[in-house]
C-alpha cells in the first residue's frame, strides 16, 4: 500500500496554536466551578482533534487515489 505524507497546512497549525493560546488565557480566569478546567480542556482537546485530523484524511484521500491509479 503506498503512503502519503501528512503535513498541516499554515492555516491549521495556527488554528491548533490559537487553541492552544485559547486555554492558556482560560487558566489565567478565576475558578467558577470544579470541573471548569477539565471540561474546558477536553473541549480544547477535541477541538483540536479535528484541526489535526484533516491531515491524516488528505493523506488517506492521497493514499487512496494513488491505490486507484495503480489497478
Amino acid at each position: 500500500m503506498a503512503t502519503a505524507a501528512a503535513e498541516l497546512t499554515d492555516q491549521e497549525a495556527k488554528v491548533a496554536q490559537m487553541l492552544g493560546d485559547a486555554w492558556n488565557e482560560y487558566l489565567k480566569l478565576p475558578i467558577e466551578h470544579p470541573m471548569e478546567q477539565k471540561e474546558f480542556c477536553s473541549a480544547i482537546h477535541a477541538c483540536q482533534n479535528m484541526v489535526l485530523a484533516r491531515c491524516g484524511v488528505r493523506a488517506l484521500k492521497s493514499t487512496r487515489s494513488v491505490a486507484l491509479e495503480i489497478k
